[in-house]
């Protein structure tokens, strides 16, 4: 097993906005409203093997709040072996200014470990300009395992903007505990950048989070060579959940006001047994 006791509860962080990739067709969708949660596995996911979680979010800007999106949290079911997969090997650690700012001249991983990588994904953003004009920004998501800080374990998420204005931000967030049905909750928060709320607002509109994801590459040192390879995901309980896996999303604004989203996920198969020879 190549993760520590202190890696395997990194991982937990991984369950939160799960990006990339396509959903997979069997995975779970809430009713229509402003804020639409989608949870997926991959397509030959099995009960009691390891799996990529596939994570859509989208929100509706004509029916939300205009103030800023300033936190999101994320609740998964206790069953995910999240902590067991092997995920989040390394701790990314960013200065706390990296996360009130636009970062000009950031790498796409902020000069951390790819080791850290727990998830890939896109978002989709509406800018309004000042001059009321507005224009669709896509960006690269990339989320790290973080630092431990006051007895959570901590989170990088970093936004890569690919055009047409292609700025990079960081935000930090951190693990706990949820009440049931759920197990564990991942919160993001996402404070205004000063000077840019006079010159733009911005609204999400849809995000997607893979963890686990296949382009995911760790790196080890085997017989003095460094040797890629793709760190198991999400691990999947041997049986199913009843009434299948839940999940939740909650958007908080900078007006106060809250939205929340939900959804259930049915289980995949399960793991088929290997045939016995004669």
């Amino acid at each position: 097993m190549r993760s520590s006791s202190r890696h395997r509860g990194v991982r937990a962080a991984l369950v939160m906005l799960c990006a990339a990739g396509a959903l997979v067709a069997a995975g779970g969708a809430a009713t229509a409203g402003p804020v639409r949660l989608t949870v997926g596995f991959d397509r030959d996911a099995a009960l009691g093997a390891a799996t990529a979680m596939n994570v859509d979010l989208q929100l509706d800007p004509r029916r939300l709040s205009r103030a800023p999106l300033t936190e999101l949290r994320f609740a998964y079911p206790r069953q995910l072996g999240v902590v067991s997969s092997g995920l989040g090997l390394a701790t990314c650690t960013r200065p706390a200014a990296d996360f009130v700012k636009v970062l000009i001249a950031a790498t796409r991983l902020g000069g951390c470990s790819p080791n850290a990588v727990m998830g890939l994904g896109s978002a989709l953003a509406l800018v309004r300009l000042s001059n009321g004009q507005v224009i669709r920004e896509y960006a690269a998501v990339t989320v790290l395992s973080g630092a431990l800080a006051h007895g959570r374990l901590g989170l990088v998420v970093y936004v890569d903007g690919q055009h047409p204005f292609g700025a990079k931000l960081a935000f930090a967030g951190d693990v706990r505990g949820a009440p049931s049905p759920y197990g564990g909750q991942l919160t993001v928060r996402m404070p205004e950048v000063p000077g840019l709320e006079q010159l733009a607002t911005v609204s999400l509109v849809d995000m997607r989070i893979s963890i686990g994801s296949h382009a995911i590459r760790y790196y080890e040192w085997h017989r003095r060579r460094r040797v890629a390879y793709h760190p198991d995901g999400v691990e999947l309980p041997t049986s199913c959940p009843p009434h299948g896996f839940r999940f939740r999303a909650q958007i908080g604004f900078a007006d106060g006001s809250h939205r929340v989203a939900t959804t259930t996920t049915p289980c995949p198969s399960p793991l088929a047994a290997p045939a016995s020879g004669r």
